[in-house]
């Protein structure tokens, strides 16, 4: 039986520590590949505390792929290839000096009239303009009114540093984040940066833009598939690939999440050879509904083969255009000797202002309040889709993993009935058939409609509209 001294979990709760301890057993071997783990009933028992707590650290263990159930035999261990990984650093918020696009892989254009605000993007627009105003009014004028440097200001990125550190277990050094206007910007920095000469892989189905997006750069570009565990490792062996771009704790648009398996898998890979980097995309990584986040690829980077890029856009707003980078030491120095000429594409006062919101803890609330939204509108979702399609003619997919989901309708024909009420309620979608990249759009042999919707876009209104069509 597993034996944890819960007097040392210090300010973890009870479930994060029991997570905690035997993620790290089964990194170290302890808990060897394939073992048994205890019944959760025995187990709880056996700790003193109870059962759902258990239950909650089992289920993120599951959710990270660190362990598997098997019907009516329990819960394993899963076998981890061998990969340079980092242990995992420590993940307790200061809150004194931290906090925790719209969408920023949104599939189309943006239209040409302006749209209302859904309740999240009317909430950040108004917290941006208090936070604009008090920037304006309360700070130092030298500092907001001088130019940044090229890689943004250092009280940014020490905010940002902070931030990671809390929410995305990452010992980050500040002096290696690039602040950057948008992700696409930083993209193209990327590849001036690591080469347009290298071949780019990008996941498939995924953001269609950014397969343009270095296209137009001039690179070679390879369209690795999916499986159940995240990129097919064979398919990206046999692309010659150098660069991998992928989204591993919440992928655009199948909401996949990429198992821990996997991720040593893609992280020995990048190891094994000179100039092979991930991209790890963590677009929307503050909003998993379930659990503790997915840790970041980043997190457990022994060799620094990893580039972490993330974004405001999803937790504030697109229009910011506000993202930022995370490069591996030597990177860094190429940037500072070949790209440091660059002026810094961000304003200090909006630079400023984002510090404040993160040192003050007013985005961490912020983030909180829209994931209790989206809490409510996965379950209102959820109880319709049961209702309306009590045979489970219709399931969910990924419902946990951020703030959209993917709705997979049985058949054709199942799923021709849910888009045409869809579309009647006027809720935005995205057919991920449409996020599968090929050059002529009638080779793809489309299944079943599976669809994405964002749940910002669910209103209670809206599901009770949809469940009167679907009647």
């Amino acid at each position: 039986m597993l034996d944890y001294n819960l007097e040392q979990r210090g300010e973890a709760s009870l479930y994060e520590y029991v997570y905690q301890q035997i993620r790290d057993d089964i990194v170290a071997g302890r808990i060897a590949s394939g073992e048994h783990l205890p019944s959760k009933r025995a187990f709880a028992s056996h700790l003193g505390i109870s059962v759902i707590t258990i239950e909650n650290a089992y289920s993120q263990l599951v959710a990270e792929g660190y362990i598997c159930s098997k019907p009516r035999r329990g819960y394993y261990a899963c076998e981890l290839p061998d990969a340079p990984v980092l242990a995992s650093a420590e993940t307790e918020l200061d809150r004194d000096s931290a906090a925790a696009g719209s969408n920023a892989h949104d599939a189309g254009e943006q239209p040409e009239q302006f749209a209302p605000l859904s309740p999240s993007a009317l909430e950040a627009a108004r917290l941006w303009q208090s936070a604009l105003r008090a920037t304006l009014t309360s700070e130092d004028e030298r500092e907001i009114f001088s130019p940044a440097p090229a890689q943004g200001t250092a009280r940014l990125r020490l905010a940002i540093a902070h931030h990671l550190r809390g929410t995305r277990g990452m010992n980050v050094n500040p002096d290696n984040i690039v602040i950057g206007a948008g992700a696409q910007l930083l993209d193209t920095m990327l590849v001036q940066l690591l080469g347009a000469d290298k071949i780019y892989a990008v996941e498939d189905p995924g953001y269609l833009r950014l397969t343009r997006i270095y296209q137009a750069m001039g690179c070679k570009v390879r369209h690795i598939p999916l499986d159940g565990e995240g990129v097919n490792l064979g398919e990206l062996l046999d692309a010659g690939a150098d660069v991998l771009h992928l989204m591993p704790s919440h992928q655009y648009p199948t909401g996949l999440v990429t198992s821990i398996a996997r991720r040593y898998a893609l992280l020995s890979w990048a190891a094994e050879r000179p100039g092979r980097y991930l991209i790890e995309d963590d677009f929307d990584c503050e909003f998993r509904l379930a659990g503790k986040p997915i840790p970041a690829l980043a997190s457990i980077d022994a060799a620094q083969s990893v580039i972490y890029t993330n974004t405001f856009s999803k937790s504030l707003s697109s229009a910011l255009r506000l993202a930022y980078m995370v490069l591996p030491d030597e990177l860094m120095e190429r940037f500072r000797r070949e790209l440091g000429f660059y002026a810094s594409s961000v304003s200090s006062v909006d630079q400023v202002a984002l510090a404040r919101l993160l040192e003050s803890g007013d985005y961490e609330r912020h983030v909180n309040r829209v994931r209790v939204r989206a809490r409510e509108a996965r379950d209102g979702l959820v109880a319709l889709v049961r209702k309306a399609f009590p045979a489970g003619e219709v399931s969910i997919e990924h419902a946990d993993a951020g703030l959209y989901c993917v709705l997979a309708p049985a058949s054709d024909k199942v799923g021709d009935g849910l888009i045409r009420a869809i579309t009647d309620v006027g809720i935005p979608y995205v057919n991920i058939d449409d996020c599968l990249w090929a050059n002529d759009r009638t080779t793809i042999q489309r299944t079943t409609r599976r669809v994405l919707v964002q749940y910002d876009d669910l209103s209670p209104q809206t599901l009770d509209a949809l469940q009167n069509q679907l009647q």
